[in-house]
Parts: structure tokens; sequence; C-alpha cells
């Protein structure tokens, strides 16, 4: 599901842009650009606990060296707090990393970096979730790595060269968002996530939450493929919305 959910990020941030112009409230072209980027990326971000993921894929060895222990740190949590109805769970996928604490909590944490760390710190944010995307979006070209790597420093180049002044701390709200959208979509799978813990649902702790029946589908089947195409649509519909908005401001 990586493509979806980078398509997801990033349409769901020029969706809500669009909401925003529409009701008065314009936002910056910069910020509409910087952030459909970062949170594309920052979509991919949940996946980080399991080593055959776009995660894992994206800067070669070293993304699936932290692919894994982030697995099995995320593994041994569970283990430890999971109560006697939570189903038991060896690798650690879909649990801390899916959940709404976890989005807030990275979001928070970007946003703190983008305030102490300006520019700079903007430009790294800009490298990572530009090869999280790109990988997601192209994850069968030879040399994966390498071109994600490559278009990561690209964006962070012309970021860092064109950016305007003013404060970064707002990167963190489509990272955030980004995780959010992650989230959403795992939740119209069969299998779900765990998005509420640590709260206790009907005796569990990591309870995996779904969507109604009727809306759920399997990874890559047609109904993934039309939903994503479904959310490609309403991102150019949004961009449209922006581009009409931007040139009568």
């Amino acid at each position: 599901m990586g493509s979806s959910h980078a398509v997801s990020g990033a349409a769901g941030w020029l969706a809500g842009c669009a909401v925003l112009a529409a009701a008065g409230h314009p936002v910056a072209v910069p910020v509409i650009i910087v952030g459909a980027v970062v949170a594309a990326g920052s979509a991919l971000v949940p996946d980080c606990d399991h080593p055959s993921s776009s995660v894992a894929h994206t800067f070669g060895p070293v993304s699936k060296w932290a692919c894994r222990r982030i697995g099995r740190m995320c593994a041994v949590l569970h283990a430890r707090t999971r109560t006697a109805l939570d189903v038991r769970d060896l690798d650690g996928h879909r649990t801390l990393t899916h959940t709404v604490l976890f989005a807030l909590v990275t979001g928070g944490l970007i946003a703190l970096g983008g305030l102490l760390g300006g520019l700079v710190f903007a430009g790294v944010v800009m490298f990572a979730t530009t090869g999280l995307a790109v990988r997601a979006l192209w994850p069968r070209r030879k040399r994966g790595a390498l071109g994600a790597t490559l278009a990561g420093v690209l964006a962070a180049a012309a970021l860092l060269t064109f950016a305007p002044t003013g404060g970064w701390w707002w990167l963190g709200v489509p990272v955030a968002f980004g995780c959010l959208a992650h989230i959403g979509g795992d939740m119209l799978t069969n299998t779900g996530v765990p998005a509420l813990f640590p709260l206790m649902l009907r005796g569990r702790r990591w309870l995996r939450l779904r969507a109604p029946r009727p809306l759920r589908f399997g990874t890559g089947g047609r109904a993934e493929h039309l939903v994503r195409w479904l959310m490609l649509a309403a991102g150019g519909v949004a961009a449209g919305w922006l581009l009409q908005v931007a040139a009568q401001m």
C-alpha cells in the first residue's frame, strides 16, 4: 500500500488547504507545496516497523536496519503491555507506530525541531520525506534507493535555496497529518490497526479498529486501486482550486 499511502498524504493535504482557502483562510503557496511533499512522505512513516516496507527500502541498508530494530522494539512494547485478551504479536508490525499517539508525538517532535533547527532542520525533513515518497510511488525502479536519495538531496537543496524566511514549526502539521492518513487508510483494510492505544477498549489495549465490513478491502486488490485513483482525482481538483485562488491573490 506504499503508493496509496503517499497519495493519501499529498491529496489530503491539498484538500485541507483547499477547504481553508474556500473558508477565507488561504494558505501560502510554499506551505502548500512543501506540506504536500512532507505529508506524502510522512504517510509512509508508520511502516517503519517492518523490514520489508517501502520505508525499509528507501535508503538502502541503513533504513532496513533501522526498520528491523524499530519493529523489534515495538514487539517488545506490545508483549509487555498487552492484556490477556490482546492477540499475541511477534514482529511488532502495526502496533505502536500505527497509533494516533505516535502520529501526534512525531508531529510534535518535528514541530519542536523546526522551531529550534530552522531552515537546516526543514531541509533534513524535506530530504527524508521526499525520498520516502519517491520510493513508494516508484517501487519497482532499479537502484530505487539511489534514486530516492538523489531526489531527497535535490528537494532539500531547492528548499534551502528558494525557501522564504520564516519559522518552520508548522512542518509538524503535515508530518502528523501524513501519519494519520496512513492510519486511516489501514483502518480500511481487513487487518485494521490499534489506533487508540493505550486506551483500554473491550479489555484490550491493542484492539485493532477497522471500518465497517462493507468498506474494508484487502491490500493490493482492485478496491485499493480504485481508492487510490479517487484520491488522485480529489487531489487534482484541490490543486486546481488552489491554483485559481493563488492567481487571484
